[in-house]
């Protein structure tokens, strides 16, 4: 009888049992509400609801509150500004809107619609509109407990910085004192770390990872193709909306681990795919599907090949951010806990597990072919 080599079936068992860890997407279904343009949709953290922007029937801009099955619909906001940026944090909803300064604001309401109200009290711009550079309407993002929000906002020669601020609206400090643009910031699970689009050294638009306290910055894709909503997803995967190529013109939902490895499409099919979205224990995922005649649907799936939901990590922010003075823009358009390598502490002990389990059967075999 043939003998198999050992390295040979090692290999091949442990390259299965990687591909078989990937986190992907199943059971997509889309909801059928009456509203064709609606954009920013943002999963409740127990997956259960849906929180989006849309218009009502005097032709203003709302946040709208649905179940994950489509029924339900409530109207939250009633006021006539534009909003965008929806954000669902563990207790309250953040979205981006104009303050009385005619400024981008955040505010800040209940999940139910009550106690609205402006985050920050200063006189600076809290978002980012289709007049900056990028064109970008970036949403702010909740730390896992609920305690600060990752956001965006230009400085004084309009290129967008990050910054972290208390939920009270205190303690406001900038994340990165560089002179690159940064937008489109998003906590990871545990609280550890920022995912956020900027230009690498060729003006391109790439991915990046830094830590929460501005240290340990690295790049995270190299295609050199535009890319937007970074969202943090279980097991240290990141979605994120890009292009296949140079050349496609439909945007699709791609999936990246943290260590930048493992790049693939997320999702498949729409013509147009934007708005990423993940419950907080990552088993519910949705996005906004466009199809060609620009009818919008949001789309819920369930996640498959979670190893390990992380836990949350308090982060506090301390420092304040130096002043910055804004100007107004136009209204937008509808449109386990993972470390540095990418794999958390119960994924790796699960591998080692599989693969003192495969070394004993190679082990078994290589005896039995021997006595042969």
């Amino acid at each position: 009888m043939q003998k198999v080599p050992a390295l040979g079936i090692f290999i091949i068992l442990l390259t299965a049992t990687s591909a078989a860890a990937l986190v992907s997407v199943e059971n997509l279904r889309k909801l059928d509400i009456a509203e064709t343009q609606l954009w920013d949709p943002a999963l409740s953290p127990d997956g259960t609801k849906i929180a989006y922007v849309a218009y009502d029937d005097a032709h203003n801009q709302q946040v709208f509150v649905i179940n994950a099955d489509g029924t339900g619909e409530t109207k939250l906001t009633s006021d006539v500004n534009k909003k965008w940026g929806i954000a669902w944090g563990p207790d309250k909803i953040a979205y981006v809107s104009f303050g009385k300064d005619g400024l981008e604001k955040i505010f800040v309401m209940n999940p139910d619609g009550t106690d609205n109200k402006q985050l920050i009290p200063d006189n600076t711009r809290q978002g980012s509109s289709s007049e900056d550079k990028p064109p970008v309407w970036a949403a702010p993002s909740w730390s896992p407990d609920g305690k600060s929000l990752a956001y965006t906002s230009p400085d004084d020669v309009q290129r967008q910085k990050m910054y972290i601020v208390n939920s009270d609206g205190t303690g406001k400090r900038q994340l990165l004192n560089d002179d690159s643009r940064q937008w489109s910031p998003a906590i990871s699970p545990d609280g550890k770390n920022i995912v956020y689009v900027s230009y690498n050294s060729r003006l391109k638009e790439e991915l990046f990872i830094v830590d929460v306290n501005g240290t340990g910055k690295r790049q995270l894709t190299f295609n050199e193709i535009k890319k937007n909503y970074p969202v943090w997803g279980p097991d240290g995967t990141i979605t994120y909306v890009s292009y296949e190529n140079l050349t496609s013109s439909g945007e699709n939902v791609f999936a990246i681990n943290q260590d930048g490895t493992n790049k693939r499409l997320f999702v498949d099919g729409d013509y147009r795919q934007r708005s990423p979205s993940f419950s907080s224990d990552g088993r519910k995922f949705s996005y906004v599907g466009i199809n060609p005649s620009g009818i919008v649907k949001i789309t819920i799936g369930d996640t498959a090949g979670i190893t390990a939901t992380p836990a949350p990590t308090v982060i506090t922010p301390t420092a304040t951010a130096p002043t910055v003075t804004k100007t107004a823009h136009p209204t937008p358009i509808a449109t386990g806990t993972p470390a540095a390598g990418g794999v958390d502490l119960t994924t790796m002990l699960l591998m080692l597990v599989i693969i003192a389990i495969v070394l004993l059967v190679i082990l078994i075999i290589a005896n039995t072919l021997s006595k042969k």
